[in-house]
This record gives C-alpha cells, sequence and structure tokens, in this order.
C-alpha cells in the first residue's frame, strides 16, 4: 500500500506528517509553508509574494479553495510557495511516497 510522507526541518529538527492519498500530503506541506511564511489571508499573502518581487498574488493560498482543486494542480502551487524559502537555510519541505509492508 502506497503512502505519502510530508518531511521537512526547521532549525535541524525534523517533522513528518503521512497521509494515504498524495493530495493530503501536498495539502498538508503548502499549510505548513503558508504558515511559516505567515500567510493568513491575501492581504499577507501579497505581502509575501511582493516581497519577493511578484507583482500581484501569482499563486492560491487559500486552503479551502485548494482543498477543491485535484491533486495534480496542487503539485505546482506547492513549488511556487516552497521556491520562496530556498534561500533563507532554516526550513525545508517535501513531500514523498513510500511504502507500507507487513
Amino acid at each position: 500500500m502506497n503512502i505519502w510522507v510530508m518531511t521537512g526541518s526547521y532549525e535541524g529538527d525534523q517533522f513528518a506528517s503521512t497521509h494515504l492519498t498524495e493530495k493530503g500530503a501536498v495539502l498538508a506541506a503548502i499549510e505548513d509553508l503558508l504558515q511559516l511564511l505567515g500567510v493568513e489571508d491575501e492581504e499577507t499573502a501579497k505581502a509575501v509574494q511582493g516581497h519577493h518581487n511578484l507583482d500581484e498574488v501569482a499563486f492560491e493560498w487559500d486552503l479551502m479553495k485548494l482543498r477543491d482543486k485535484p491533486r495534480d494542480e496542487l503539485w505546482p502551487i506547492f513549488h511556487e510557495w516552497a521556491e520562496l524559502t530556498w534561500d533563507n537555510g532554516i526550513y525545508s519541505v517535501e513531500v514523498i511516497k513510500t511504502e507500507l509492508t507487513a
């Protein structure tokens, strides 16, 4: 049986959560990214993305709207938010697939 793991580190501390669906793991990763970046509403999404030289809200931040999207539309959103954290060196997050065996 396949399971999906959202895994990462923050200031050297490891964290992970396991999910029965790929979509659940990607949503968890996006939620963690948004929390780290302080994105709570459209205003803070604009501020964060503007800080990174984006002219407007370029990618979705609303978790309720994200939950309605299919799995394949979540991956690009995850990668866009994750890219904003690449240069900080203290945080990373990934989603990996693994297999549960007896």
